[in-house]
């Protein structure tokens, strides 16, 4: 656009300059050509055709160091010529320069133009160069504005996943820790009041053999026992609690994703989604999820590792398909990872569940496959 209002500022400069000029043949068709020339370099975005238009406005040049009809429009071409010009090129430029004043200094001497004419083509010339060197600048700089915005567009795009990246890490890193103590404190309630109430309540039905002749005192240790034993039920019950909320199935998996994952090894990509998952198959799947990646990074090949555990509504499922070379390493699991497959099916099948690892169906690759059936209290969550 700026071009544009450039170039019309420009012609209609070039028409005031061809004002008392006998309007002819000669005079239309300069005016034609200079206009189609300066269209032709807005229109042409190819080099090919970047190349032609700047050959039409050396060549409108020439023409009007020839033709005096052509001079009054010169300003256009000139426009063109020093918005592609380059540095190397320069004496290009100078050299149609002073053969163009030279030719308006001979049609002044000719009389083929009037004073005015020559004067205000002299004029609009260098005018139409230098507003067409500032243009230039003009894009330029704009160009370099809008890669500046483009760059710190996607700096700021690269530090808000960043953000996200440590933000997520340190919700993991904190829940982390919260399982861990949690499971700190059921190893310490275990250890120290489990034993004692343990301890307490073997003293209380000592106590009552002893006393057995003395019935109110037998009595009286019973009814401590048995209040003993049932604090030792409480506990029992806290540190199963502590230890299956310490048992986090997102967490176990991440953890050991985390470990596999090398700058050489496969690619791997983590879903969970399910919450609330008990201990016993949280572990189960930790257990797995650990055999199956250490069987595809030893035999697979492969290049992206996809782990997926979601939640059913009946049951829990986990997959973990890989695009190795699926047929090779049936063959190698038969000789040395058996006893892996054998461990992952009794593990899962002990729970109820079922167990399926084979090569992928249309596709290269391995895919094993777990399931768990939900016990009776589960299935409401």
């Amino acid at each position: 656009m700026n071009r544009l209002f450039d170039k019309s500022i420009v012609l209609a400069c070039c028409i005031a300059a061809a004002m008392g000029l006998a309007v002819d043949a000669h005079l239309v068709a300069a005016f034609c050509l200079g206009v189609i020339a300066t269209s032709l370099a807005e229109v042409a975005q190819r080099n090919r055709a970047r190349r032609a238009s700047e050959a039409a406005s050396y060549a409108y040049i020439i023409a009007a160091v020839f033709v005096p009809p052509f001079v009054p429009f010169a300003p256009l071409a000139f426009y063109d010529i020093a918005r592609r010009v380059r540095r190397e090129h320069a004496w290009v430029v100078l050299g149609i320069g002073s053969v163009f004043a030279f030719a308006l200094v001979a049609d002044l001497r000719t009389d083929a133009l009037t004073v005015r004419t020559l004067l205000l083509t002299s004029i609009l010339s260098v005018a139409a160069a230098l507003l067409s060197l500032r243009t230039a600048q003009l894009e330029r700089e704009q160009q370099r504005m809008r890669r500046t915005r483009d760059e710190l567009q996607e700096r700021a795009l690269a530090l808000e996943a960043r953000n996200r990246d440590l933000a997520d890490r340190q919700d993991y890193e904190v829940e982390l820790a919260t399982l861990a103590e949690r499971a700190r404190i059921a190893r310490e309630i275990h250890d120290n009041v489990g034993h004692q109430l343990t301890r307490a309540s073997l003293q209380a039905e000592a106590l009552r053999v002893v006393h057995a002749d003395e019935p109110r005192v037998a009595a009286d240790f019973t009814d401590v026992k048995r209040t003993v034993d049932e604090a030792l039920q409480l506990v029992r019950a806290s540190v199963h609690a502590l230890n299956d909320n310490a048992t986090d199935l997102s967490v176990q998996l991440e953890r050991i994703v985390e470990g596999a994952r090398s700058d050489s090894g496969p690619q791997i990509e983590l879903e969970v989604l399910a919450e609330h998952t008990p201990a016993n198959v949280a572990n189960c799947f930790a257990a797995v999820l650990r055999e199956a990646l250490s069987n595809a990074m030893r035999h697979a090949h492969a290049k992206t590792i996809t782990v997926r555990c979601m939640e059913h509504p009946s049951f829990y499922q986990l997959i973990v398909t890989d695009d190795g070379t699926g047929g090779v390493r049936t063959g190698a699991r038969s000789a040395t990872g058996g006893m892996g497959l054998a461990s992952m099916r009794e593990r899962v099948e002990a729970l109820g569940g079922t167990f399926t690892a084979g090569s992928r169906v249309g596709a290269s690759g391995w895919r094993v496959f777990a399931t768990i059936p939900k016990q009776q209290g589960d299935e409401g969550r």
